[in-house]
């Protein structure tokens, strides 16, 4: 079984226990999966473990959304994630040493 295969069926056990049956038909996978094909695979990838991860009580719906925005980025920056979005935003805007400075003359 691909990566891609085992992360889904794992994806599909966290999503299902959103239902009262902690069961989801196999048609809404099929639909839902259809879906995903509007995106690159390494953004599927992160979108299904960013859900398993964080967003457990979540439906399958939210996916998508979690994907569009994976998609934007990717799109923009050629890349998909950053593990320390603020740190390296911090790092590109401002000069650290100087506000330290700054903050220690008040």
């Amino acid at each position: 079984m691909s990566g891609l295969e085992e992360l889904k069926e794992k994806y599909w056990r966290t999503v299902s226990m959103t239902r009262k049956s902690g069961r989801i038909a196999g048609s809404v996978k099929e639909r839902i999966e259809r879906e995903w094909r509007r995106f690159d695979e390494e953004v599927i990838l992160e979108a299904l473990r960013i859900h398993i991860s964080r967003y457990k009580d979540y439906k399958e719906n939210y996916t998508i959304g979690i994907m569009r925005n994976i998609q934007k980025q990717k799109d923009a920056t050629g890349r998909v994630g950053n593990s320390n979005k603020f740190g390296s935003m911090m790092k590109q805007d401002y000069d650290m040493e100087s506000l330290e400075r700054e903050l220690l003359a008040n």
